[in-house]
């Protein structure tokens, strides 16, 4: 085992301890919480050690929220461009064990405001390597990133599911709210379509949603997929204005959002490649470990 590591995808909601091989093979995992149901450092140390537990004292290194000021050590952001950031990563020993956090990465957009990432930094240069890509990585808050040889150059977020949530809980557009669909059906197609053809903004469109119930033109049972479609559509026509030249996105996070951006993309005519967001981070992870301490 002197070739393992552990890695730690650790974000605001829960964590993720992975005992990796030296090839970058997954041996064991286990869950903890996230950064935002742990009060303080001691209380995020603890669960750290929790989370390990019986498994041999190897190198751990960590991403995400753990290294932001309400995290265990603070590892100030990268600059873009930025690789996975090991030459600005926080190294310290503890209880015997030696951890690296690893920084974010924080950039001044085109428009002259400041965008920052923790956590997708790893998921993106894992997932893409040395390529060139436009990456985008669908969630709560979500990141659209340009990677050119394997480096970060920018990148924009999008509050899309975020604001889908709050919108589809605490607006009048649904009552009640029901879960979308797992993969883009005909009515989330309606509402990519609808903000792709119209020059309207989503602020316009959202009425749309209570509308049509009312008109009879779409049903209570799928308006949840209408409303999702509009919040995703505008999400990539804002990102395509900002890329017009763009002629594929690389897709990184969990099967299901993907598989609805995909879907999405599709309807804009832009072909899309899916990468598990999962296999990514923990790439990410194993190359940051190479970096540091092999």
């Amino acid at each position: 085992m002197t070739d393992a590591f552990v890695g730690v995808d650790w974000g605001t909601s829960n964590a993720r301890f992975m005992l990796v091989d030296a090839d970058g093979g997954l041996i064991e995992e286990r869950s903890g919480p996230g950064i935002s149901r742990l009060n303080g450092v001691a209380a995020i140390e603890g669960a750290c050690f929790e989370a390990l537990g019986d498994w041999p004292r190897v190198p751990v290194v960590m991403a995400g929220m753990v290294g932001s000021n309400i995290g265990w050590r603070l590892a100030p952001y990268a600059k873009t461009p930025a690789s996975v950031g090991t030459e600005k990563a926080v190294c310290f020993e503890t209880r015997g064990w030696q951890f690296a956090i690893l920084p974010g990465v924080e950039t001044v957009r085109t428009d002259g405001f400041p965008d920052v990432m923790r956590g997708e930094e790893t998921q993106i240069l894992g997932g893409i390597g040395g390529d060139s890509a436009l990456v985008c990585l669908p969630g709560t808050h979500c990141k659209w990133a340009v990677v050119t040889r394997g480096a970060i150059t920018g990148f924009h977020t999008a509050m899309t599911g975020e604001l889908l949530d709050i919108i589809g809980r605490q607006s009048i557009l649904l009552n009640p709210r029901r879960a979308p669909a797992a993969v883009g059906g005909s009515e989330f197609i309606e509402g990519v379509s609808a903000i792709k053809n119209s020059a309207l903004g989503l602020e316009t469109l959202l009425f749309t949603v209570r509308s049509r119930q009312i008109a009879g033109t779409l049903s209570a049972d799928v308006a949840d997929d209408y409303l999702t479609g509009l919040c995703i559509g505008a999400d990539i026509r804002s990102a395509m204005t900002l890329h017009p030249d763009a002629r594929s996105v690389s897709l990184i996070g969990s099967p299901t959002l993907t598989a609805l951006y995909a879907s999405a993309l599709a309807a804009f005519g832009i072909p899309s490649h899916q990468i598990d967001g999962c296999d990514a981070v923990l790439k990410g992870l194993t190359r940051a470990y190479r970096e540091i301490f092999a």
